[in-house]
C-alpha cells in the first residue's frame, strides 16, 4: 500500500512537489487556502499568481545550493518546452542589462544555452554590462492550472482549506490515525511565519508590483538591474507581457501605487520599444498586480522536523519555504531534494 503524504500548500512549490511525489507512487493530498482557480485568484495571501515568470539566475556567485537548484530547473523546463507546450512554458530570447558590471562573470554564463556578451557599443546609456542567451517564459495562470490539472487527472486530491496548526492537515486524509505514518509536507511560503507548528520569523515579505498589458509586439524578455531599482518585460505569449517592478522588503501593503505604475511604465518602454509609445501603453493595462516574495533570512528552509500534536501523534514534516523571487525558476528542482528527503523517511 502506497504511503500517504499531505502537501500543505498549492503555490508553485507546493504543486511541483505533489506531482513529483506522486509521481513516484505516493498517495498525494493537498490542503491549501489557496490554489488555482477564480476564488483564489487574486488573493495576496499567497505569492504564485502574482510572479512574472521568467527564468532569470537569483542565485549569486558563492550561493552554490541555489546555483544548482536553478540550473537544473532550467534544463527541466527546457524539456518541457519543448514536450509539453501546453504547460505554458516556452523559450525566447533573455537580454539582461547591468548598470554596474559585475566584479566577476555571472556563474551561468556557461550553463544556459546560446549565452553571449552584448557587445559594448550596443548597450543602452548608463548600462556597462549585458548578456543575451536562451530562456524561459513561464504564463503563471497556464502553468499553474496545468500543475493542477496533471496532478488531479491522476487521482490526486484536493482541498481548499485554511488550517491553523501543520498538522491540522492530518484531518483531510481518509482513514489517518497515529497507526498509520503520515508525512506532511509545508510549502506554505510566507504562511509559515504565523502557521501553528511553525511560526518561522525568519520569514518576511518582499513587496513586488507590476502591470499586466496588452502588447503582442514585445517577444523577448529584458531584466535591467540597477543598484537601487530593477527592471523587466515578460511577455506570456498570449499577446499579454508582465512588466515591473519593484522590491520593497518587509513591506505588507498590497494596495497598488500609482505613481509606481507610471514609472514602471516608463521604465519598460526604456528596455522594450516594442511597447508602444507611453500613452498607448497606458491604455494598454489590464490589471495592477501587487504580491508579497515570501524571503527568508538564511533562504529556503529544507529539511525534516518531528512536530507534535495531540491526537494527531508525533509526525514528520518536510519544510520547503523561503523561496523569495526565484520560486519558479527553481521549484522543480526543489521537488526533486523534498521526494529524496521524503523517501529516506
Amino acid at each position: 500500500m502506497p504511503r500517504t503524504v499531505v502537501v500543505v500548500g498549492a503555490g508553485v512549490v507546493g504543486l511541483s512537489v505533489a506531482c513529483k511525489l506522486q509521481e513516484s507512487g505516493y498517495n498525494v493530498v493537498i490542503v491549501a487556502e489557496n490554489m488555482p482557480c477564480a476564488e483564489s485568484r487574486l488573493s495576496t495571501k499567497w505569492a504564485s499568481p502574482w510572479a512574472g515568470a521568467h527564468w532569470r539566475a537569483w542565485a549569486s556567485n558563492q550561493d552554490t545550493i541555489l546555483q544548482q537548484m536553478e540550473i537544473q530547473t532550467y534544463r527541466k523546463m527546457l524539456r518541457m518546452a519543448d514536450e509539453s507546450p501546453e504547460s505554458g512554458i516556452s523559450v525566447t530570447q533573455g537580454i539582461e542589462l547591468y548598470e554596474r558590471a559585475p566584479a566577476e562573470p555571472l556563474w551561468y554564463i556557461d550553463m544556459v544555452d546560446n549565452s553571449s556578451e552584448v557587445p559594448p557599443d550596443s548597450l543602452p546609456e548608463g548600462v556597462e554590462y549585458g548578456l543575451e542567451y536562451k530562456t524561459l517564459l513561464i504564463d503563471v495562470p497556464k502553468y499553474l492550472l496545468y500543475l493542477k490539472s496533471h496532478f488531479e487527472s491522476r487521482g490526486g486530491k484536493m482541498h481548499k482549506q485554511a488550517i491553523e496548526h501543520i498538522l491540522d492537515a492530518a484531518k483531510y486524509v481518509p482513514g489517518s490515525n497515529a497507526n498509520v505514518p503520515l508525512i506532511v509536507v509545508n510549502c506554505t511560503g510566507l504562511g509559515s511565519r504565523n502557521l501553528g507548528g511553525v511560526n518561522d520569523k525568519r520569514l518576511y515579505p518582499i513587496r513586488g508590483q507590476t502591470l499586466l498589458v496588452n502588447a503582442p509586439e514585445a517577444k523577448r524578455t529584458i531584466t535591467r538591474i540597477g543598484s537601487e531599482k530593477f527592471s523587466y518585460v515578460i511577455p506570456r505569449g498570449d499577446g499579454t507581457v508582465v512588466i515591473g517592478g519593484s522590491a520593497d522588503n518587509n513591506e505588507w501593503d498590497c494596495r497598488p501605487n500609482d505613481k509606481l505604475s507610471r514609472q514602471i511604465i516608463s521604465r519598460a518602454l526604456e528596455l522594450e520599444p516594442a511597447l508602444l509609445d507611453s500613452k498607448t501603453l497606458t491604455e494598454q493595462v489590464v490589471s495592477v498586480g501587487v504580491g508579497l516574495r515570501p524571503m527568508r533570512e538564511g533562504g529556503v528552509r529544507l529539511e525534516v522536523e518531528s512536530i507534535y500534536k495531540e491526537k494527531v501523534g508525533q509526525t514528520n514534516v518536510v519544510h520547503c519555504y523561503g523561496h523569495g523571487g526565484f520560486g519558479f525558476q527553481s521549484s522543480l528542482a526543489f521537488a526533486d531534494k523534498v521526494h529524496e528527503l521524503v523517501n529516506a523517511l
